[in-house]
């Protein structure tokens, strides 16, 4: 029988003690569960809606402005509710200045109230209340005009639209009647319409339930979207209300309430138009009202800590 050194066999031990450990470092018993990492804290981003950051004054056509897109750093799109016009205004001051107007639209037959605008590349889309879409091509050009129903309607009161850059496609925002089946009265839906078939999904992109609103609150919200808008950096969505409760709401991308806030009726006396620049910041129209004109504010993001 052959012999081994004491000091061979105590090293062999050692060997298949560290193996094993190493082996087994990341096994997990029954019912054992790995440590999960800490979540990423989320940067929370809002706003001071009581002290904006800039204001611009517009002038009298703009009166009823009820829809607003940003087209670069100092110039905004706008739509108002009496004329189906695209009006280019330039920010550079403490008033607005149009520097150019765009018909798009004319009949003899009905009054057509244009309720919000939108913009995706060289293609602006401009929102009937009664549930239509005008889609205007190369609009600074030679401006190519189209009609869509999308099966919305006047009951539906479709009041907002806006680019969303996390799907490509367009969100509406209906003020009135959510039209699904079973849905409570305050329900109000959002649809998400897809540019590239020119349709409307048919199921809601999300239901927005006023309940979640009072579990904020602590009260009743009637609640009435009048805009929408999709920030650029986190995609939550911004809703807007302007009928009896003048408030503003911020979902995360999936349609869940992440904050709620009242906003100023003597700032803002009736918020019609929402949108967002690159960089995050928020723009917010408003009608005039009682002798004052109509304003545009910019609010800067707060974030916390």
């Amino acid at each position: 029988m052959v012999q081994r050194p004491a000091g061979l066999i105590n090293w062999m031990i050692a060997f298949l003690f560290i193996f094993n450990a190493c082996n087994n470092s990341g096994a997990n018993t029954q019912g054992e569960q790995k440590e999960k990492p800490a979540d990423k804290k989320e940067t929370a981003v809002n706003y001071d809606y009581k002290k904006p950051f800039s204001k611009w004054q517009l002038p009298e056509q703009l009166n009823e402005i009820s829809g607003i897109v940003k087209l670069d750093s100092s110039r905004v799109l706008a739509i108002e509710d009496l004329h189906p016009v695209l009006y280019v205004l330039n920010l550079t001051g403490e008033k607005a200045v149009i520097a150019d107007t765009i018909s798009f639209y004319q009949s003899a037959k009905e009054k057509v109230d244009i309720e919000d605008v939108t913009i995706i590349g060289n293609t602006v889309y401009a929102l009937w209340s009664h549930g239509a879409i005008f889609k205007i091509t190369d609009w600074q050009k030679t401006k190519q005009v189209k009609e869509i129903q999308t099966g919305l309607s006047k009951e539906n009161n479709t009041e907002g639209i806006t680019y969303d850059p996390a799907t490509g496609n367009l969100l509406i925002a209906c003020k009135n009647k959510s039209g699904i089946e079973d849905e409570k009265k305050s329900s109000r839906a959002i649809f998400e319409y897809d540019v590239k078939t020119d349709a409307l999904k048919t199921d809601p992109f999300f239901v927005i339930e006023t309940k979640e609103m009072k579990n904020i609150t602590g009260e009743k919200v009637k609640f009435y979207p009048s805009a929408i808008a999709v920030h650029p950096i986190t995609h939550d969505i911004y809703v807007i209300s302007t009928r009896d409760t003048k408030c503003i709401a911020r979902f995360s991308h999936d349609g869940h309430l992440k904050t709620f806030d009242y906003l100023d009726k003597e700032l803002l006396p009736q918020p019609e138009g929402i949108c967002f620049d690159p960089a995050g910041n928020l723009f917010i129209s408003t009608e005039g009202k009682k002798g004052s004109p109509a304003l545009i504010y910019e609010f800067t993001e707060l974030k916390d800590k």
